[in-house]
């Protein structure tokens, strides 16, 4: 009877520093469901530039620093373009303001780029698709070189001009 009572007291003590040491266990440190310590969170990537520089040397002139350019569904950021060609009754050589998308478009070997301006009320508004592209990935600068590429009327879809520039894309 009494090698049962110590038994019994025995079993009844490790259950009782066995529960103690778990209340102080989930106290001090947050479990997850698989038993181990959550993780600290890791520090983020730091984010892209927000400001680029972008530049246009050729039949398309231009160069400014700007915000946010070009994600798929917008903001078309202010641009300041110069075209040396004519545009309907527009004489080569005028600069306007107006809004501005670049963006890469297909893939593979099929892969080009897209570069629409417009003034918004459709007295300018040129499309230009094709390109070379070579992104510098060491020093993170974008160029795109066209050559002989077919300009369209991006409100009527027309045939303007064959032009030839290229197009530099760089943080800023």
């Amino acid at each position: 009877m009494r090698k049962k009572l110590i038994a019994k007291l025995g079993i009844l003590g490790l259950a009782a520093i066995f529960l103690l040491s778990m209340a102080s266990y989930s106290t001090d440190q947050e479990v997850t469901t698989k038993g181990k310590p959550d993780k600290p969170d890791k520090p983020g990537k730091p984010g892209k530039p927000k400001t680029e520089w972008i530049e246009f040397y050729g039949d398309l002139v231009g160069g400014q620093p700007v915000d946010g350019c070009c994600p798929n569904a917008g903001p078309f950021p202010d641009y300041r373009m110069c075209l040396n060609f004519a545009v309907g009754d527009l004489p080569a050589g005028t600069c306007y303001d107006g809004k501005l998308f670049i963006s890469g478009a297909g893939a593979g070997r099929n892969r080009h780029y897209k570069v629409q301006f417009g003034t918004g009320d459709c007295k300018v508004a040129i499309e230009i698709n094709g390109g070379v592209i070579d992104y510098d990935k060491w020093n993170r600068v974008l160029t795109v070189t066209f050559t002989d590429e077919l300009c369209e009327d991006w409100c009527t879809g027309q045939p303007v001009a064959v032009v030839n520039f290229t197009l530099v894309r760089r943080a800023y």
